[in-house]
């Protein structure tokens, strides 16, 4: 399958074509089941039409992920950005309360893209309950590389849930809108 094909439209396709099973209630179902160890084997033949390899990780993570959430925002900059909306209810807030944040250091503190994948549940059904896309595509990229390029995976995240400020009284300058 594609799991040996690493080109930057991989997470792409993927995306695509569960975009269109979106409608799929039996096909989603299938791919929730992926959340779980025990039940993860009914997501596979998904998974595999899908054009991913049943063992990659990364397909296994996203398939279920947006299977419970498919609300997108292909504009977020990283995960982390999307936690910040997350913890900021979608920035009417600016401060980010202390559980989000012990949460957010506990996401930036995994070693293996397993342990992600783990953390990583809990923050999608935030996102569902407070109306927060995700861009799953680079979400897709981060898991699969995770265990290559943990470390600058980790500071995009953080820059994104902790973005610079300007001086007192301008807006924050996010890694998004900075030159």
């Amino acid at each position: 399958m594609s799991n040996t094909n690493n080109t930057p439209d991989r997470a792409a396709r993927f995306l695509d074509r569960l975009r269109k099973i979106t409608n799929d209630r039996g096909k989603m179902a299938a791919l929730r089941r992926a959340a779980s160890p025990s039940t993860e084997r009914q997501a596979w033949p998904v998974i595999y039409s899908l054009g991913e390899d049943i063992s990659s990780l990364a397909a296994c993570t996203i398939g279920a992920l947006y299977a419970g959430h498919p609300e997108e925002d292909r504009q977020a900059f990283s995960f982390g950005t999307t936690c910040r909306r997350i913890a900021t209810n979608n920035g009417k807030d600016f401060e980010i309360p202390d559980s989000f944040e012990r949460r957010f250091r506990r996401l930036l503190a995994c070693d293996s893209a397993e342990d992600v994948a783990g953390q990583l549940k809990a923050w999608i059904r935030f996102a569902s309950a407070k109306g927060v896309g995700v861009n799953y595509e680079r979400l897709f990229w981060d898991i699969l590389a995770w265990n290559n390029h943990a470390d600058r995976i980790k500071l995009d995240w953080a820059r994104g849930f902790w973005p610079m400020r300007r001086e007192a009284g301008e807006e924050t300058l996010t890694a998004e809108a900075a030159p």
